[in-house]
């Protein structure tokens, strides 16, 4: 299954600019790494929509004024004691997000919500980040 002279990445990351461009490429990206991880289709879907939509926001929550504005994107698979396996997806963006009232919750993260076991956002005065963790799949 495995390739022993060129294992899979259990790490992935990228700094992209906050532009509605950035998304094929996350998506893309995603696809093909879960896909050398061996995760399942249905789930690899899953995990590729909720972080298009964390990037998706985050472009979109960018303030007018942000030119050269970033979203940094990474993740890391990791083993259960019992062999199932997750990913840990943080999308963090700048400084300069367009904040959100406190307990707003849009069809995005509803979104997000029903894609991923777990997600947790943390808003700070030097940027916002979204901590994503993926549904538990099976050991190889």
């Amino acid at each position: 299954m495995e390739n022993p002279l060129h294992p899979p990445e259990d790490v992935i990351s990228m700094v992209l600019m906050a532009d509605p461009v950035s998304l094929s490429v996350v998506r893309e990206r995603f696809r093909r790494w879960l896909s050398s991880l061996y995760w399942p289709e249905r789930e690899v879907d899953d995990v590729v929509m909720a972080v298009n939509e964390a990037v998706t926001s985050a472009v979109e929550h960018t303030h007018p004024a942000a030119i050269g504005a970033e979203v940094r994107v990474a993740a890391r698979k990791y083993d259960e004691p019992d062999g199932g396996r997750r990913v840990l997806v943080a999308v963090a963006g700048g400084e300069h997000w367009t904040p959100e009232p406190t307990g707003f919750e849009g069809p995005g993260l509803l979104m997000i919500h029903a894609c991923m076991d777990a997600i947790e956002v943390s808003r700070e005065d030097d940027g916002t980040t979204m901590l994503l963790t993926s549904a538990r799949v099976p050991p190889l």
